[in-house]
């Protein structure tokens, strides 16, 4: 891995962002191959220029999207990645290991998104239903070609564009922050095709619902969706634990 890996970025969250995409784009392309071990934290925070925090978030977010695993003591690999046995397994694995962390988010985000959905006008919900269409139909594509990040990123702006109608910039901002924290726990679920589809088939039935005004529906199948956490990540577990 050469020093043109230098990221760019303001924040750690781009700058997390671009260390991901960065070492991910090395795998994805054969210049780390399956097996490969990665080099130390020391060498990746000089060849990335990134904090170590940062790095160890990226590493994180790898691992959660099965490119990477961690062997004990002997330090970090590539993994298969794609639709591997071997990765669903790492990614199942993931899942178990961050399960509660998973659901106690995703617990707050279903109550406050639910409440910013009830505030949408009529119009509102129609719009936002039009809006919804657009980003879940470029998130069914990225699953098809097996692109999690890219459908992992479309979940987060389905689930800012349902918290942007709030006239509430507090909860705005908040929202922003819970699904910022979600980013890992998306990357896993949107690895695991099972899981992904029926994510986006829980999108399109809270679109269903804005598209006729039924605002108090739309709320309900949202916070379904978000709670749904628990069974979605078992099933991801069971999935990836059958390798």
């Amino acid at each position: 891995m050469s020093a043109d890996l230098r990221v760019a970025g303001h924040g750690d969250g781009s700058l997390v962002d671009s260390a991901t995409e960065r070492i991910s784009s090395q795998i994805l392309h054969g210049e780390l191959v399956p097996g490969d071990r990665l080099p130390t934290e020391r060498e990746l925070v000089e060849q990335l220029g990134v904090s170590r925090t940062v790095l160890r978030e990226a590493l994180s977010s790898l691992e959660a999207l099965g490119l990477v695993e961690t062997r004990g003591t002997r330090g970090r690999f590539v993994a298969a990645g794609g639709s591997s046995d071997r990765s669903r397994a790492l990614v199942g694995a993931w899942l178990h290991q961050h399960a509660q962390e998973i659901l106690e988010v995703d617990e707050i985000r279903s109550v406050l998104e639910a409440h910013a959905i009830r505030s949408m006008s009529e119009w509102d919900a129609i719009d936002a239903a039009r809006s919804a269409n657009a980003i879940v139909r470029d998130q069914a594509d990225a699953v098809e070609r097996a692109d999690a990040v890219a459908a992992a990123d479309g979940d987060a702006a389905f689930h800012r564009l349902l918290s942007s109608y709030t006239q509430n910039d507090a909860l705005k901002s908040l929202m922003d922050g819970l699904i910022d924290a979600s980013r890992k726990g998306a990357y896993a679920a949107y690895s695991l095709p099972e899981t992904a589809r029926g994510s986006i088939e829980q999108h399109r039935r809270i679109i269903d619902a804005l598209a006729v005004s039924d605002v108090a529906g739309a709320a309900r199948f949202a916070q379904d969706h978000m709670l749904d956490v628990a069974r979605r990540y078992a099933a991801a577990q069971h999935e990836g634990g059958s390798a």
